[in-house]
């Protein structure tokens, strides 16, 4: 998660608050500053390119933004073609992310990402997410099935131990 400095909220802020426009600013890292964040001259589009926003002439087309000179003749597919020229009229399917997600033990639902699967944990999409370690659930581990009475302590080396006990952190070769 990037940490957006005071100094950078400010100016996008007053930017915002004084209806300037334009490309933004090349202050070191444009990382933290979004599509979202900027507000683009007239004929042209706010385009994140390699993680920086960028204010670029063209027309938005869907996925992409057309370049001058182009028009946009099919946005489901973010296909560009110079004036008068054919265009197809296949309607592209946006790749729908999966409804679920395993994580863990737990599985998370439409929206959700699996953000620490030690601990079965999701969180709403662009939500913080804890850094917690959790032990091992029960039941296989590695080679091994764990008992109700054991959690898995070193998965690599198939090793349950008693709940409440302890193990070594060795690695086992898969050989």
């Amino acid at each position: 998660m990037a940490i957006i400095s005071l100094s950078r909220v400010l100016l996008v802020a007053l930017l915002a608050a004084t209806n300037v426009i334009g490309n933004p600013m090349n202050t070191g890292s444009n990382s933290d500053i979004t599509c979202s964040l900027v507000r683009c001259r007239a004929g042209t589009t706010c385009k994140e390119i390699d993680g920086a926003a960028q204010c670029i002439k063209g027309v938005e087309c869907g996925s992409t933004v057309c370049e001058a000179g182009l028009s946009c003749c099919n946005p489901s597919c973010g296909i560009c073609v110079k004036p008068g020229m054919a265009c197809t009229a296949q309607v592209c399917a946006r790749e729908a992310p999966p409804s679920k997600v395993q994580c863990g033990q737990a599985v998370c639902e439409a929206g959700q990402v699996c953000c620490n699967a030690d601990c079965g944990t999701c969180v709403e999409a662009g939500m913080p997410c804890t850094l917690e370690v959790c032990p091992p659930q029960e039941g296989k581990c590695g080679d091994t099935l764990c008992t109700e009475d054991e959690f898995c302590c070193n998965p690599s080396c198939g090793i349950c131990a008693p709940l409440g006990g302890q193990c070594t952190q060795e690695l086992c070769s898969s050989e």
